[in-house]
């Protein structure tokens, strides 16, 4: 028979060599799908999303009658995440450790929005300032504890990825004016490791027997 999991988790990044001296630290959070294949292998694909950076400036709208009028700028730096691979342990009754690894995609993206000039305060307006991917590799391990009647398992975990040789990406105070009020983008480039610190639940689907779900 074979079982499928849905492991959701919150994660706090903390950089490693060269990053650790531009950014301190990422939170976000991450999900996706684990399959036992059979005995303790399980086969397993995620996705993840992390904020290592946000600003807010308080500015006029534009020149002239504009000026009149200020806004809120919100530049936001963001790195999305996936990958696809296998770990050793999976989802049971009783307490069990996993380790496995994954090969796939970081994204290393800063935007800004525009928002504050209308009653919602929703954004009218965004753009992405930079944005760079690179290859990834992460090395994964844990503890699954069950609650719920082992229907779930509390996820604690721990993963290191490799984020690529060079990879260009943008801090707080990267982004400038020049004196004559353009915009001037002063991107970082180094290697983007992240030791990711996890704490989430994975939910047991079921068992795939002979064709049929059945229930744990």
């Amino acid at each position: 028979y074979s079982s499928v999991s849905v492991p959701l988790a919150i994660q706090v990044g903390l950089p490693q060599g060269a990053f650790a001296e531009n950014v301190s630290v990422a939170g976000g959070f991450g999900g996706g799908i684990l399959w036992s294949v059979g005995g303790l292998v399980g086969l397993r694909a995620d996705l993840g999303v992390s904020i290592y950076g946000s600003d807010t400036r308080r500015v006029p709208l534009g020149g002239g009658a504009l000026g009149l009028v200020n806004v809120d700028v919100t530049t936001t730096n963001t790195i999305f995440n996936g990958g696809v691979g296998a770990q050793l342990g999976v989802p049971g009754r009783t307490i069990s450790p996993y380790l496995g690894g994954e090969i796939g995609f970081s994204s290393f993206m800063t935007s800004s929005s525009v928002s504050g000039a209308n009653s919602s305060d929703e954004p009218f307006a965004s753009s992405t300032n930079l944005s760079d991917g690179t290859f990834a590799k992460t090395v994964l391990g844990g503890l699954y504890v069950p609650i719920a009647g082992g229907k779930a398992m509390l996820d604690l975990g721990v993963r290191h990825t490799w984020n690529g040789e060079r990879v260009r990406y943008l801090t707080e105070g990267d982004i400038s004016e020049d004196v004559n009020g353009d915009i001037v983008l002063s991107p970082r480039e180094s290697r983007a490791d992240l030791l990711t610190i996890t704490l989430g639940v994975t939910l047991r689907l079921g068992d795939q027997v002979e064709g049929g779900m059945k229930s744990q």
